[in-house]
């Protein structure tokens, strides 16, 4: 496992950073996405980087109160796309940990979000490569993963690491391209409900937005799909 380290920012940076992708570096973007989904087109399972609108839409559905300190984690970030939108919605970079188990990808991220903490990692590990002490005090899990794509085994794996990390409140956003749930709530112990839906992205997708099922209360109907 490595960690990113964080690095003093320079103003060419920061100010890189802080400007729109220009054409060029959108292009190297998504050269690199093409590349990395035709070594594993399962894994990565989008067939484009997100949308604006998606990445929006992700960003919206995970805001979260910004005065608790709680931390952010992202399950495959990709290039980055959702990453952005976290940060340009209020999210700090310092607060974000992006868990990549891609190495290429990992290296991309690494050089786009210097401050965030930088994870090459599975995310079915999650809980065992947060920083000491991070557990319990993450307060939204963003994932952009193909969960509908995995085996059941290692999807219901990945949702009960995220939620081994959430704190008692906490949520997962996940999107997905198809219209129902892409969990199976009532087996996980998980509510879920779509919160956004992103027409505009290729192709469209669902945002959903799952917590704990309280004791004394059934999942949402919607959210009852077999698996």
């Amino acid at each position: 496992m490595r960690r990113g380290a964080s690095r003093p920012d320079t103003p060419q940076r920061a100010d890189a950073a802080a400007r729109p992708c220009a054409p060029r570096h959108r292009r190297t973007e998504l050269a690199l996405f093409l590349r990395r989904w035709l070594a594993h087109p399962l894994r990565i399972g989008a067939i484009a980087p997100s949308a604006p609108a998606l990445a929006r839409a992700m960003a919206e559905a995970a805001r979260t109160d910004l005065t608790n300190g709680n931390l952010v984690v992202e399950l495959g970030p990709g290039t980055g796309s959702v990453t952005r939108a976290l940060v340009a919605a209020g999210v700090p970079e310092e607060r974000l940990v992006l868990v990549e188990r891609d190495r290429h990808l990992h290296a991309w991220l690494e050089g786009q979000f210097p401050r965030a903490n930088v994870l090459l990692s599975d995310a079915r590990q999650l809980d065992e490569i947060l920083p000491v002490g991070q557990a319990g005090r993450v307060s939204t899990v963003v994932s952009s993963l193909p969960l509908n794509s995995l085996p059941r085994s290692e999807r219901d794996e990945i949702v009960r690491a995220a939620f081994r990390v959430l704190s008692d409140d906490g949520s997962l956003v996940q999107y997905t391209y198809g219209v129902p749930s892409p969990l199976p709530c009532e087996a996980l112990g998980l509510t879920g409900r779509r919160v956004a839906f992103a027409a505009a992205n290729l192709p469209p997708a669902t945002v959903w937005r799952f917590s704990r099922a309280p004791a004394d209360r059934p999942a949402h109907p919607s959210a009852r799909n077999p698996d």
